[in-house]
């Protein structure tokens, strides 16, 4: 047997409020700031490596840029999301939510899934 509910147009207000807090749903404008950012700044570029075993193996890293888009540094993916993280941590208030919107746009970007409109591949995280 179902049961019925009456609340008031108020208190669904509030209700609906506080699901929204909760989710995090990015916005295009946020993603294309991060990647207009990466664009400028890094180069992709793969690594010979070993994975655990002792096999080779090629690995996704980055290149940081000079302002002659010359080769700086290689950065490793957990590089790239602290400099990031350190970088737009005024952007998203929770750090949990934040370095998943961070880990989301640096994938979607070295596969070259963003486009102009800013949608991620994950829009809700």
């Amino acid at each position: 047997m179902g049961k019925t509910f009456i609340i008031t147009e108020e208190k669904e207000q509030n209700i609906i409020s506080e699901i929204l807090e909760e989710a995090f749903y990015p916005t295009s404008d946020k993603v294309l700031l991060i990647k207009n950012y990466l664009d400028k700044n890094f180069a992709k570029q793969e690594l010979d490596s070993l994975d655990d075993n002792g096999y080779p193996k090629k690995e996704k890293t980055v290149v940081m840029l000079s302002k002659d888009k010359q080769p700086l540094k290689t950065l490793r993916m957990k590089e790239l999301l602290m400099l990031l993280d350190d970088k737009f941590n005024n952007m998203v208030s929770d750090d949990k939510d934040r370095k998943k919107f961070l880990k989301q746009v640096i994938t979607d970007w070295y596969l070259n899934k963003i486009k102009n409109n800013g949608i991620l591949s994950v829009n809700h995280l």
